[in-house]
């Protein structure tokens, strides 16, 4: 089957399909969630201690290593 030569043929047909596929993607278009920016967020962690009497240079300097 020759494509040229069908939609010389029939027109109408050839002018249906583009609308259903310019409708049809339309609809998606507005369906398709879209992010702009991903939500990125940077990772947190929290320790908590007690370390009586100490201070707080103290017990930093001997709970955390340094990368």
């Amino acid at each position: 089957m020759n494509l040229i030569r069908t939609s010389i043929e029939r027109p109408t047909a050839v002018v249906a399909a583009v609308l259903m596929v310019v409708i049809f993607g339309l609809l998606a278009l507005q369906r398709i969630p879209i992010q702009l920016t991903p939500d990125v967020r940077k990772p947190v962690i929290t320790v908590t201690t007690y370390w009586g009497g100490g201070s707080p240079v103290e017990v930093e300097r001997e709970i955390i290593n340094r990368q």
